[in-house]
């Protein structure tokens, strides 16, 4: 399979059935419902960023304390998909969105990936439903563990 070869569609399909397969239907939609473009400014926040800079020194202490704490959040990350995975807990919204991007990229690479979004952004934008999922779901072989398969609870909660 070469990414490169490949129709948006055709990686959107890809992406999807990935998806099922790797976290199953539920959080499947759930990841789609929430993956659409935003209308945050950054520049703004740059701005605030780099009013107040800091010396070196500081800079350094701040991306050591920093790196530490990202290895700690990364353990914690593994510990919960590892115990989601055997259905002892349920992921939050962050954790099955990062969950999801991470399984699309391994698959899909970021070349994919990017076609994978855009095609999910032209239906967002078209107002089309996403009957792909619902597609994959009736053809699907997959096994699904049983922590998958839950009911949806309201897409707020």
């Amino acid at each position: 399979m070469d990414i490169l070869e490949m129709t948006d569609l055709e990686i959107y399909e890809l992406g999807i059935k990935e998806l099922i397969e790797q976290i199953g239907p539920v959080y499947t939609e759930r990841f789609l419902r929430r993956c659409k473009p935003n209308e945050y400014d950054y520049s703004v926040e740059r701005h605030k960023l780099l009013a107040d800079q800091p010396d070196i020194d500081t800079i350094v202490k701040r991306i050591q304390k920093r790196e530490a704490e990202r290895k700690e959040e990364e353990r914690i990350k593994v510990e919960r998909v590892a115990a989601w995975r055997k259905g002892i807990l349920e992921l939050t919204d962050i954790e099955m969105y990062e969950l999801a991007v991470k399984i699309l990229v391994d698959k899909l690479h970021v070349y994919g990936y990017i076609g994978f979004v855009q095609q999910h952004f032209k239906h967002l934008r078209d107002d089309q439903p996403i009957d792909l999922l619902q597609q994959s779901l009736l053809n699907s072989d997959t096994n699904v563990k049983p922590n998958q398969q839950i009911q949806e609870t309201d897409p707020l909660d």
